[in-house]
């Protein structure tokens, strides 16, 4: 089974809230998130550890820290999943941050946007 296909076969049966695959967070980059909570919790699906694969690698490991960095500067939580190993137990901690409201920074931002559109 593909990465993709058990993550939202597991996401289902723990009883994970929907998501958005393929979010795209940066308004200029190419950016995306494998899936995106509106909450401000985002998780990504990290391959080819064991095989050298690009998250691993030196050029692709310094790009994924430049767009995590820069979610965390927007204020986005990034959970990262080996997807030789999508179970409950690396699942079940980003339902619960979600279940908690997911991001306070992340909101505060949104409230931000919305507070200074509003006075236009």
């Amino acid at each position: 089974m593909k990465p993709n296909s058990q993550f939202d076969l597991m996401w289902r049966l723990i009883g994970g809230m929907p998501l958005e695959r393929e979010y795209k967070f940066h308004p200029t980059r190419k950016w995306r998130f494998d899936y995106f909570h509106s909450s401000g919790v985002a998780i990504e699906l990290e391959g080819g550890i064991y095989t050298g694969g690009r998250h691993t690698r030196g050029s692709g490991f310094l790009k994924d820290m430049e767009k995590y960095n820069d979610a965390a500067s927007r204020g986005i939580l990034v959970f990262r999943v080996p997807s030789h190993q999508i179970g409950a137990e690396w699942l079940r901690p980003i339902v619960a941050t979600i279940k908690k409201g997911g991001s306070s920074a992340y909101r505060n931002l949104l409230e931000q946007i919305t507070k200074g559109g509003n006075n236009k």
